[in-house]
């Protein structure tokens, strides 16, 4: 059974690819190019159906953000960016000790909290980044995003 048959709206945020120990989840380009511009497919010989996958998406799982201050403006130097790559880095600079700043978007910042565990870390600061209502537009999953309501201006 493929994620996006398990999650209503997935944005996307490649949280079950990290939460996947078997390395069976990868995000494809959608083939109708309807919504969003990627979404998990489950290679399904090799997946264990440990529910990892499900367990780490801030959709299926939600997470408790917490409250910014100051959000950033979107550009496209942050569209397309490999993001399993970003939160493994994090993860591991953040359980190291170093001081580690995370710029994503609040779904982005969803998944990273659900990937460690919900918990809050003294030495990660979060940067949040504003979804701008043409962006907002472009993507039914981020029309229907349930963190949006929690952005401040």
């Amino acid at each position: 059974m493929q994620l996006t048959d398990r999650v209503k709206n997935c944005n996307g945020c490649s949280a079950c690819v990290v939460g996947c120990k078997y390395v069976c989840v990868k995000m494809e380009e959608r083939p109708d190019e309807t919504s969003r511009k990627l979404q998990p497919v489950v290679n399904e010989n090799g997946c264990n159906k440990c529910n990892a996958c499900v367990l780490f998406c801030p959709l299926f799982n939600p997470v408790e953000l917490p409250e910014f201050e100051k959000y950033y403006e979107f550009t496209e130097e942050y569209e397309g960016r490999d993001m399993p790559h970003i939160y493994r880095q994090t993860m591991r600079s953040v359980r190291a000790g170093q001081q580690t700043e995370f710029v994503g978007t609040l779904c982005e910042i969803a998944a990273l909290k659900s990937l460690l565990g919900d918990k809050t870390f003294p030495n990660l600061i979060y940067k949040p980044l504003y979804c701008s209502d043409e962006k907002r537009a472009k993507e039914a999953c981020c029309m229907e995003c349930p963190f949006y309501g929690k952005e401040q201006d």
